[in-house]
């Protein structure tokens, strides 16, 4: 049997008996459609790639005990949109906490070192800024040093405001990550 001249709904019953081959026509046939809605709002191929990935493996999961009341295309953008909107909704969480360990919990750490202490913990964050990669850097100081505000950073720069969430997360990920080392090297030195 032709599974691609199938229409989308037959071939989401023969999905929904576990007909691999059924599933692999409508990834075919959706998943360029769905990445491009994804990226769109994500602005970033990976996440987007991620979000789509995430609702085909749920549709295959769950296809046996799914009822469609619409078409398999609504069902489906349907699902990638829900996806994309938690993923927005986990990155604004995860930058909160990021914000809130940079701006209050390492400015009261830094208060509690004595004067040699801070002066190696602040060698070890230059150190570590300047081996950020360029745009990284650069969005990091803008928004550290300059005080920008992520829209402010993104008119600068010519970026969407996700492109610019993204990459200040991504620095601070790779300061805290290279910054490990010098805070134990602290803290074995109080003990």
């Amino acid at each position: 049997m032709d599974l691609k001249a199938l229409a989308d709904n037959a071939l989401a019953e023969k999905v929904r008996v576990n007909h691999a081959g059924a599933f692999e026509e409508v990834f075919k046939r959706f998943w360029e459609h769905l990445y491009i809605f994804a990226f769109k709002r994500l602005k970033d191929e990976d996440e987007a790639k991620d979000a789509v990935q995430d609702v085909f493996i749920g549709y295959w999961q769950r296809a046996a005990t799914l009822e469609l009341t619409g078409t398999l295309e609504a069902y489906l953008f349907s699902a990638v949109r829900y996806e994309v909107l938690r993923k927005i909704a986990s990155a604004n969480k995860q930058e909160e906490k990021l914000l809130h360990y940079t701006n209050v919990v390492l400015p009261d750490f830094i208060a509690t070192l004595d004067p040699l202490e801070q002066s190696e913990l602040m060698l070890a964050i230059d150190r570590e800024i300047s081996a950020l990669p360029a745009r990284l850097k650069e969005i990091y100081q803008l928004s550290k040093e300059e005080n920008l505000s992520i829209k402010e950073i993104a008119l600068r720069l010519n970026l969407s405001e996700q492109t610019v969430k993204n990459q200040l997360s991504a620095a601070l990920k790779k300061l805290r990550a290279g910054l490990k080392e010098a805070f134990i090297l602290i803290l074995l030195s109080r003990l």
